[in-house]
């Protein structure tokens, strides 16, 4: 099984300020999925923004065919999980390794 990067987000103070700008600076389109994310529709890998609050380094989704499973792997690997959750976009969930390095789990809806 191949692991790939398959989403990520950037986190953002306001989201409209961020599709101004991005949307300028690179020719982003911008759909609404709820009031705390914008999905980028234009781009290859898919991405979107999120409204937590800036940070200096994207969260990274790696493409899984089964998030539960690869969660359960995490926890039996030593690493720990958040809580799956689901969104327009699929299945994901937060993770970090037996070292403690965060990563996020992601399993696209069909159409993503």
């Amino acid at each position: 099984m191949t692991v790939e990067l398959g989403y990520y987000t950037l986190s953002v103070l306001d989201l409209d300020r961020a599709a101004a700008f991005y949307g300028a600076l690179f020719g982003w389109e911008f759909k609404r999925e709820h009031e705390t994310y914008l999905h980028v529709t234009n781009v290859d890998v898919p991405m979107g923004f999120t409204s937590d609050g800036p940070s200096s380094q994207p969260n990274l989704y790696y493409r899984v065919s089964d998030v539960d499973a690869t969660a359960e792997q995490v926890r039996k690997l030593g690493g720990d999980t958040g809580e799956v959750f689901d969104s327009a976009s699929g299945r994901g969930c937060t993770c970090t390794d037996d070292q403690g390095t965060l990563i996020s789990l992601w399993q696209p809806a069909p159409g993503f």
